[in-house]
């Protein structure tokens, strides 16, 4: 009966034994440092970075754009003074109207 004993003992440590290994090994790989959640965080920050460089892309795109125009088109560079900058032609008159 001892022996019998002795053997399911064994066999019961082994079992748990390494459920408990397995349990730290899975725990190490989650939570530790560089674990899933941190790649999973990174990978969301990547996402966002990566966002962020297509909108800024397309800013850099619309604003070349715009030079161009400032420097190749007058007509162009002059309605943006006159909105912009409120430049006014020789012998113009600005009338202010106050609300």
């Amino acid at each position: 009966m001892t022996r019998y004993y002795n053997y399911m003992l064994e066999d019961a440590a082994r079992k748990y034994g390494l459920l408990a290994l397995l349990i730290a090994l899975l725990f190490v790989i989650c939570f530790s440092e560089n674990g899933v959640i941190d790649y999973i965080k990174l990978k969301q920050r990547i996402g966002a970075v990566d966002a962020s460089i297509n909108t800024l892309q397309s800013e850099n795109i619309v604003l070349k754009g715009q030079i161009e125009r400032l420097q190749h088109d007058d007509r162009y560079l002059e309605d943006v003074a006159r909105k912009k900058f409120g430049f006014i032609r020789e012998g113009e008159k600005v009338y202010r109207i106050e609300k």
